[in-house]
């Protein structure tokens, strides 16, 4: 018995190492403030899941058991936080840390509540879990199709096949747990596999990097770069008058192909000019970067305030008003609404930003 528990202490011990250098690793790279929270609240909470498995080390840790407890049991609303940070750009919001309280409320209540209610609120605990790494893989795959960053493109398979076992470990952890397994193989084989995870998430996220994590080139100052070559700027003012003079960002459900074949440019081509020579890590930014523009246009003029959000928003390019509201809010930090009435107010149909 002794043995195992060595060996249980030993893995868990790589995989907390393996964790926490990741998780240094890519704060430390990360250009955006809302992707260094979600990998430090997704490592830490990983961290927090290795730890509180090993039973001989709960008793070591006395007090400060009980707050990584609460930091545990949100973890699959922190993975789910991160991976829509680091592959759609999601900026932190109040509504992208709800399902990591939620869960964190529910596995309170499973704990402290009535003892006869509580597996199956740990049922409902692990439900949402596994609903969460769905709606994670769902995202990943649909964003692939506008992903304009080559190696996050390429990332996307090793990621989905780690998200998968994550999820499978997690579930079958707290599936064993809430059936009382307690053999002597039961928590070894879990640190075995929480360690093959660490590595293999630092197999797989080290490697790309610089390049997922890191700025963008034409976001670097303009003066010091170099003047893009003739081919680039030919191919760029093509791209422009597609978008400028033609607005091909009004049509509705506009691709990235539809694009490449409107210019004449093949589309992988494509996605390396508008992410390396203008900066976007996905297409539907550098769309939406052209409606709302038109939109603050429209917001701000008296003589269209007759008009209704939804009618902008159609207009617009936008299939729905929701996507609509959510980049428009992204970009100004206000909603429509509120940026029409203010910008009226002030008699400036050209506001920026209102805050």
């Amino acid at each position: 018995m002794q043995s195992l528990q060595i060996i249980d202490l030993l893995l868990r011990g790589i995989a907390v190492g393996a964790q926490l250098g990741l998780g240094l690793a890519l704060v430390r790279s990360a250009d955006q403030r809302s992707l260094r929270i979600a990998t430090l609240l997704f490592v830490v909470s990983n961290i927090c899941f290795t730890l509180n498995g090993f039973h001989p080390l709960r008793a070591l840790l006395g007090p400060i058991q009980r707050p990584l407890w609460l930091v545990q049991i949100g973890g699959a609303g922190y993975f789910w936080l991160f991976a829509l940070a680091l592959f759609e750009d999601r900026k932190l919001s109040a509504s992208g840390i709800a399902p990591a309280a939620l869960l964190t409320i529910v596995g309170v209540i499973g704990q402290y509540g009535p003892r006869v209610a509580a597996p199956y609120i740990w049922g409902l605990h692990n439900l949402i879990g596994l609903l969460l790494a769905l709606h994670a893989l769902i995202v990943i795959v649909r964003s692939g199709r506008t992903d304009l960053v080559e190696a996050r493109r390429r990332l996307r398979v090793p990621f989905l096949l780690l998200i998968a076992l994550f999820s499978i470990l997690l579930s079958a952890v707290q599936i064993g747990q809430n059936f009382g397994i307690d053999a002597p193989w039961y928590e070894p084989v879990n640190a075995g596999m929480q360690a093959l995870l660490g590595i293999a998430g630092v197999a797989v996220l080290l490697e790309a990097r610089p390049v997922l994590f890191g700025v963008a080139r034409a976001t670097e100052a303009s003066d010091t770069a170099p003047p893009p070559g003739a081919e680039t700027a030919h191919w760029l003012a093509r791209l422009d008058h597609a978008m400028a003079i033609d607005r091909l960002w009004q049509r509705e459900g506009l691709t990235i192909g539809d694009l490449a074949a409107a210019i004449g440019l093949p589309e992988h081509r494509l996605r390396r000019l508008i992410n390396d020579e203008l900066g976007h890590r996905n297409f539907a930014s550098f769309v939406n970067q052209h409606r709302i523009a038109a939109a603050r246009s429209l917001l701000g003029d008296p003589a269209a305030a007759s008009r209704n959000i939804a009618s902008i928003a159609f207009d617009l390019g936008f299939g729905s008003l929701g996507p609509f509201n959510r980049a428009f809010r992204e970009a100004t930090g206000v909603t429509p609404t509120e940026y029409r009435r203010l910008a009226i107010a002030h008699s400036s149909p050209n506001l920026e930003n209102p805050r």
